[in-house]
């Protein structure tokens, strides 16, 4: 054994056991900055050393090792302060050899935001609730005759948008690739019995809420929820990336994911189990099959740029309109994001969580994106890519990573992180 590698092998070791990436020595040579876009960050009212701080806190995030790329986008006012990218698209994941092609990640390089998707999916049922198309208080099966069984007559796309509708997972489906295919799944549904009835519980919905919901855009409108999605908001929005899977094309450039943190713990399985009904190294298996970017699947597979989640968070934020276009109009994006309720526990995460219809909220002291967050709207997806918007900090943030750490070393810089954002970024008092 030469003596470098035996002064480097208790550090090995620790990696390898904790899945973690070989953070390079020179963070700067695998960085890359959109100069275009960014604007000086005094002329967003940021100052220089909070700025600085902002993106040392993104540098630390990414020294953690649980991530061969994090890409950050940052808006303030509207102007563009950060839109950057460290690390790998591909081949620096734990467990890739040594003379695998490492293919520096771009703020271009798309990826897949998993549960933030969620935000996305539901504005599309708001809009055709703003166009008199539905009515968010109408009962499921007004609009899908045969969801109505077992007590679910009188549940509501209400109660689907704010995970109190009873079905946050499929009783006897042990194979997660039961969500590439959309017909089976929607009849699974249907027939299912609901945990709970009329909105009593919250339930954290991780893949059912998104079946029903691409359903009903499909039998009002006429159009898979995809074209819905490119006709109401990309194509108007002249978003190039943002959208559900993934063509070829878009495929080859994709940030490629990688398990990271402890693995085959029982813990660990039992909590995602729980959460979104299935196994880390089940959704691994999910991620390599090729049907995963072809198929449509609302609540988990929408690709994007840091750039562009920003950009549909932003609209949002500038009242719904974007690029010379009113996609939405205000009083929609208003009822949106009103909470339904206070934190409380829910029964599929274990822990507190409040929503709007559609979103997950922030929270006073703390909360999901922050200190004093509590009109902060946004979703978190599989399990540290975020997307958030706050209103009063005139603010849209994408942080949006290639590695899926859960049990793990990486709590507190992202912590670290959002606290940061905050303090640069002081609340504007109405």
């Amino acid at each position: 054994m030469s003596t470098a590698f035996a002064l480097d092998f208790p550090g090995r070791a620790l990696r390898n056991f904790m899945h973690r990436i070989e953070v390079p020595g020179d963070i700067e040579a695998v960085t890359d900055i959109d100069a275009d876009a960014e604007c000086d960050p005094l002329e967003a009212g940021i100052a220089h050393k909070q700025a600085a701080a902002i993106w040392r806190g993104v540098e630390d995030l990414y020294r953690t090792g649980y991530y061969p790329a994090v890409m950050f986008c940052l808006r303030r006012q509207g102007r563009v302060v950060f839109n950057r990218a460290i690390g790998h698209a591909r081949g620096n994941a734990p467990g890739d050899d040594a003379d695998t092609p490492k293919v520096p990640v771009s703020t271009s390089t798309p990826t897949c935001i998993f549960s933030a998707s969620k935000a996305i999916t539901a504005m599309l049922v708001h809009r055709m609730d703003e166009k008199g198309e539905i009515n968010l208080l109408n009962p499921i099966s007004h609009y899908i005759p045969e969801f109505g069984k077992h007590g679910k007559e009188r549940t509501t796309i209400y109660h689907l948008l704010s995970h109190r509708a009873g079905i946050p997972g499929i009783e006897g489906v042990d194979d997660p690739r039961v969500v590439l295919d959309h017909e089976q799944s929607l009849q699974l549904l249907c027939d299912a019995k609901p945990q709970h009835l009329f909105g009593r519980e919250q339930a954290y919905h991780a893949i059912t809420g998104g079946v029903i919901l691409a359903e009903i855009v499909r039998r009002v409108s006429g159009m898979d929820i995809r074209k819905a999605w490119r006709t109401w908001f990309k194509e108007p929005m002249g978003l190039r990336v943002l959208d559900y899977g993934a063509s070829a094309a878009v495929r080859a450039k994709l940030a490629q994911q990688a398990m990271t943190g402890i693995q085959n713990c029982r813990v660990v399985d039992n909590f995602m189990r729980g959460a979104i009904g299935a196994t880390l190294s089940e959704v691994g298996e999910l991620l390599n099959d090729p049907g995963f970017y072809q198929a449509i699947i609302p609540s988990g597979n929408m690709v994007a740029t840091a750039g562009e989640a920003t950009a549909f968070y932003q609209m949002l934020l500038d009242g719904g309109r974007w690029n010379g276009h009113q996609i939405l109009r205000p009083e929609t994006i208003l009822r949106a994001t009103m909470e339904v309720g206070p934190h409380q526990f829910d029964r599929s995460v274990g822990m507190p969580l409040r929503f709007s219809q559609g979103f997950m909220m922030g929270g006073t002291p703390f909360g999901l994106f922050g200190a004093r967050s509590h009109h902060a709207y946004g979703h978190v997806g599989l399990v540290n890519n975020i997307t958030w918007a706050d209103p009063e900090r005139q603010i849209s943030v994408a942080l949006l990573v290639s590695g899926i750490p859960l049990l793990a070393g990486n709590l507190g810089a992202l912590m670290r992180l959002i606290s940061r954002i905050g303090k640069a970024c002081p609340r504007v008092e109405s």
